[in-house]
C-alpha cells in the first residue's frame, strides 16, 4: 500500500495513530512527512523552534518575521490555507530586503504546507529554491533538511528512487559535518521510505539508528517523532504490545517537553492499539488527556477532535449518553470553528445514535 503524502490539519484516521495533524518540520527547515503517516504537525513543530538569525534589521524585516511568526500560529490552529498567506507575504518582504535566510525558512514552511494542501508541485517549486539558496550559502545543516523536505515530496509523487538519493545525499552530508540530528532526519526519512514500500525490516533498521541519533543530538521533538514512527510501524506489523511501548514512551516525553502535536499523534497511536485489543476504558482515559489538553490550549481543531473520538468510542461500547454528550459538545465546536462539513458529519451521527 502507497503511504506517501502528508496532512497537517486533517481528521483522526484510526490507520496511522488517528491524527494527521501535523502537522509534517525541522529544527532549521522544514520536513514533509509521508501520507498515511500523520506527521505532518509534530514535525511542523519542530521547524516552528527555528529562530532567524541574520544581520538584517530594520522595521521591515520585523514586519516580515512577524508574518512567518503569524503562519506558524495559524498553522499550529488548524488554519492552514491562512498560514500559507502570511509566509507568502513574509517571502515577499524577505525578498525586497534580499534576506536570503528569511526567504529559505518562507519557502521551508510554503513547502510543508503546500505538501499538505495537495499541491506537490508547488511544493517541489518552493523547495527546490530553498535548496538553491542553501547551496549557495554553502549551509550544510540547511542543505541536509531541505534534501528530506525535496525527497519526501518526490516520493509523495511516486520518484521513490529520487527521493531516496536525496535522502542518502542528506545523509552524507549528515556524516561529514558529523550532525547527529541531521543523521536521525534522513534516517527517519529512509525508514518512512522503506515502510511506504512495505519493508518493515529496512524501516525498523533505519528508525532505530534515527532514534539513536536523536537521542545524540538532545532533540526531543526528533525523539519523539522516531518513536512514533516505530510505535506505527509495530502497529501495522500487528505487534501491539512493542506499539504499545513506544507510543507511551513518547507520550511521557511529549508530555515533559511540551511537545503538543507529538502528544496528540502518541496518545492517537496508542488509542488505535488499545482499541485492537479491546483495553477501552485506557482509551477514554487517554482521550480524556487529550481533550483536556487541547483544552487548555484552547486549540479548537484538537478539541473538535478529541471529542468526536470519544463519541466515537462511547458509542462503540455501548454509552449512549456520554456519546450523545461528546458528540453535541462536538456540533458546538465545529460551529465556532465554522466547519459545516464536519458539523454535517457530527449530526448525522448524533441521529443515528438517537434512533437507535
Amino acid at each position: 500500500m502507497n503511504r506517501w503524502g502528508l496532512s497537517l490539519s486533517q481528521p483522526i484516521g484510526l490507520k496511522t495513530a488517528g491524527l494527521c495533524f501535523s502537522a509534517a518540520a525541522l529544527s532549521a527547515g522544514t520536513i514533509v512527512l509521508l501520507s498515511s503517516l500523520p506527521a505532518s504537525a509534530a514535525d511542523l513543530n519542530q521547524q516552528l523552534n527555528v529562530r532567524i538569525n541574520n544581520g538584517t534589521q530594520g522595521a521591515t524585516r520585523d514586519e516580515a518575521d512577524r508574518w512567518l511568526q503569524l503562519g506558524k500560529d495559524q498553522a499550529l490552529d488548524g488554519s492552514l490555507t491562512d498560514a500559507v498567506q502570511s509566509w507568502q507575504q513574509a517571502l515577499r518582504l524577505y525578498q525586497n530586503l534580499v534576506d536570503r535566510s528569511g526567504e529559505a525558512l518562507a519557502y521551508g514552511y510554503l513547502g510543508s504546507a503546500y505538501a499538505s494542501l495537495g499541491r506537490p508541485t508547488d511544493a517541489e517549486d518552493v523547495l527546490r529554491r530553498q535548496l538553491a539558496i542553501a547551496r549557495d550559502g554553502q549551509d550544510f545543516q540547511g542543505q541536509i533538511y531541505a534534501l528530506n523536505s525535496l525527497g519526501r515530496v518526490l516520493a509523495q509523487r511516486g520518484g521513490i528512487q529520487s527521493g531516496e538519493a536525496l535522502f542518502n545525499e542528506a545523509l552524507a552530508i549528515a556524516t561529514s559535518i558529523n550532525s547527529a540530528d541531521g543523521a536521525a532526519l534522513s534516517h527517519d526519512s529512509l525508514g518512512l521510505l522503506a515502510f511506504g514500500l512495505g519493508d518493515n525490516d529496512r524501516a525498523l533498521k533505519h528508525y532505530t539508528i534515527a532514534l539513536a541519533a536523536a537521542r545524540r543530538a538532545s532533540t526531543p521533538v526528533r525523539e519523539a517523532t522516531t518513536l512514533n514512527n516505530l510505535g506505527d510501524l509495530y502497529q501495522a506489523m500487528g505487534n501491539y504490545r512493542d506499539s504499545m511501548k513506544y507510543y507511551g514512551v513518547a507520550v511521557k516525553l511529549t508530555d515533559i517537553s511540551r511537545d503538543r502535536p507529538n502528544q496528540y499523534r502518541a496518545i492517537d497511536g496508542m488509542v488505535a492499539a488499545l482499541n485492537t485489543t479491546g483495553s477501552y476504558k485506557q482509551s477514554l482515559e487517554l482521550l480524556n488527556e487529550r481533550l483536556q489538553v487541547a483544552q487548555r490550549l484552547e486549540n479548537d481543531r484538537q478539541e473538535l477532535i478529541s471529542l468526536q473520538a470519544l463519541g466515537q468510542l462511547y458509542e462503540k461500547v455501548g454509552d449512549t449518553p456520554n456519546a450523545q454528550q461528546r458528540y453535541q459538545q462536538a456540533i458546538e465546536v465545529a460551529r465556532n470553528l465554522d466547519d459545516t462539513k464536519q458539523e454535517g458529519i457530527l449530526r448525522e451521527r448524533l441521529v443515528s445514535l438517537t434512533r437507535k
